[in-house]
């Protein structure tokens, strides 16, 4: 049987405090484009936040694009993550990187075996 791949409710951060422990408790890895924080939790599955500020990007269509690509990775990708953790993927102010999908691809998926965040198969 095949895992679902979308996203429920439950697999989602919802609230501030939810951000707010995860952005304090957790560790954190930073790349050119993103910084991922990861608290464990003791859940048999991961929760998913994304946080891409009005302050780095003014135009709110910039914004939502990336939430969408950020949510899209995770979600064809969220088979490979290790089960049990809070994760918030935060994108960071553009300078001369561009955030095409490729690239943010790469760069999710090489932050994330760097601290483990992937399953070994």
């Amino acid at each position: 049987m095949n895992p679902r791949l979308n996203l429920s409710n439950q697999e989602r951060l919802r609230n501030r405090r939810q951000y707010a422990q995860v952005y304090q408790r957790g560790q954190r890895i930073s790349g050119p484009r993103l910084i991922i924080y990861f608290l464990p939790n003791q859940l048999e599955f991961n929760r998913l936040g994304i946080s891409v500020s009005k302050r780095n990007f003014k135009l709110s269509t910039r914004r939502h694009c990336i939430q969408r690509r950020l949510r899209e990775l995770y979600r064809l990708h969220k088979r490979d993550f290790a089960p049990g953790y809070d994760i918030v993927i935060s994108a960071r102010r553009p300078q001369k990187h561009e955030f095409a999908y490729a690239q943010i691809e790469q760069e999710l998926l090489g932050l994330a075996h760097k601290v483990k965040l992937l399953q070994s198969n």
